[in-house]
């Protein structure tokens, strides 16, 4: 199984290719924070990621060729890693040095919300714009609770690209994968003049710790899956036929504990020969772990049996490629975080819509319903599709167990998706390939 290593500047120099694209367009001047992208809060279930040599032999062999390849955006790589503060103005809230705590170097940025404001917004003015038609921001954080923080790409008329990712508590310092979830204005992508970043509390507690400020290459025509979580017998029931019948695949995330022997077991989840028929006919296999329980509920001394042993269950009944992990409601702590990252090719953990290059391939983001309605509709189901259409970016949209009514947002986002991938508009896209053409 392969090994990731975060994004550096070292490591995206060896790479050879570059994302062309361009972002802009109009859209609402009101940040987006509470949509239906950012929540992925999936409830429980059942109890509830020198040679040397001859001169003439080697005249005779022929010269290797090179293959030709393009740079890299300029800007990939880290930004700024916060070593210094001043080019950064606090305009609500503080803003301090933190050399208690970094992602990486001898310091982070401590942000402290104002509780009048409920909300802590920094600022940096660049001295020369900086062009982001080719990339997407990100940074590493950590938080003291659920943080909500925004990266805002400003042009010298105020319009901005936003950029966003939520964590919780529990979550280590990590580089973080945002999404791209709103347009205010027409910014002009290639002229940004000013960054901003942003948290909103709500309720004016707590902080947020940010390091390493970092640009991913962006992915300029969309690519969308379909994930199914749980491995609920519907995805065999209801989103198979439906994407089969527009040749479309899916990809579902099992728990491995619940996975039934025949038809006549008890229970709602997959039976072996109906995940057997999924993975024949194209679809990817992934897991929630071994019980589909939200991490932050187990004890420490069952890590390893949630999270390692589906490992075991697929190569048992011949799954070798199973490498992926979802973690339920995107909770992890350090310790399941690090097992995730030793063992499997890729974890999905972040939040919303249109992310680019993972500079983590263990946070990939994905999108679903709020708590209560947990699958989206086909109205917001279409718009996902029409923003990653327009606005280029990885989409992953997430099903769990569906219902008739689910079923039937499916079939028009399936209808939907078909034609915008006739068009070239959209890719579909597997966990493997973004492991092995979005990871540096």
């Amino acid at each position: 199984m392969r090994r990731r290593t975060y994004l550096t500047s070292a490591t995206v120099t060896a790479l050879g290719l570059s994302i062309a694209g361009c972002v802009g367009g109009d859209g609402d001047d009101t940040p987006d924070t509470a949509d239906n992208d950012s929540n992925d809060d999936d409830p429980e279930t059942d109890g509830h990621d020198d040679d040397s040599g001859d001169e003439s032999e080697a005249d005779d062999e022929p010269e290797d060729e090179e293959e030709p390849t393009e740079e890299l955006p300029d800007l990939v790589g880290t930004f700024d890693d916060f070593e210094e503060l001043d080019a950064w103005e606090a305009v609500v809230g503080t803003l301090e040095a933190d050399g208690e705590r970094a992602f990486e170097g001898s310091q982070s940025a401590r942000l402290t919300a104002s509780e009048a404001e409920e909300q802590v917004r920094i600022s940096r003015e660049l001295s020369e714009p900086i062009d982001v038609t080719d990339v997407v921001p990100g940074l590493a954080f950590a938080t003291s609770s659920a943080a909500n923080v925004v990266i805002q790409l400003h042009d010298e008329d105020g319009d901005y690209l936003q950029y966003q990712q939520l964590i919780h508590a529990s979550h280590p310092f990590l580089r973080q994968n945002f999404g791209h979830t709103a347009v205010s204005g027409e910014p002009d992508a290639s002229e940004i003049t000013e960054i901003q970043i942003v948290h909103w509390t709500g309720d004016g507690e707590g902080e947020v710790w940010i390091d390493d400020l970092h640009f991913v290459p962006r992915v300029e025509t969309g690519r969308v899956m379909f994930q199914f979580q749980g491995g609920f017998e519907t995805d065999y029931t209801h989103a198979f036929p439906i994407l089969e019948s527009y040749d479309l695949t899916g990809s579902t995330f099992v728990a491995t504990d619940r996975i039934r022997p025949s038809g006549e077991a008890d229970g709602s989840r997959l039976t072996l020969d109906q995940l057997a028929e999924l993975v024949d006919a194209g679809w990817s296999l992934g897991t929630v772990g071994a019980r589909h329980q939200q991490l932050h509920r187990i004890e420490p001394g069952e890590n390893e049996m949630h999270i390692l042993e589906p490992l075991e269950w697929f190569d048992e009944h011949g799954y070798d490629d199973a490498r992926y992990f979802a973690f339920p409601g995107g909770r992890y702590d350090q310790a399941q975080y690090d097992l995730v990252a030793e063992h499997y090719d890729l974890g999905y953990a972040g939040r919303f819509r249109s992310q680019g290059w993972a500079s983590n391939p263990y946070t990939i983001t994905r999108i679903s319903g709020d708590v209560g309605q947990r699958n989206l509709s086909a109205e917001e189901l279409i718009d996902a599709l029409d923003w990653t259409a327009a606005r280029g970016g990885i989409t992953t949209i997430v099903f769990y167990e569906m219902d008739g009514d689910d079923a039937e947002a499916l079939e028009a986002a399936a209808a939907h998706l078909a034609e915008l991938v006739a068009a070239g508009e959209l890719e579909l896209i597997t966990p493997g390939e973004i492991a092995d053409e979005y990871v540096p």
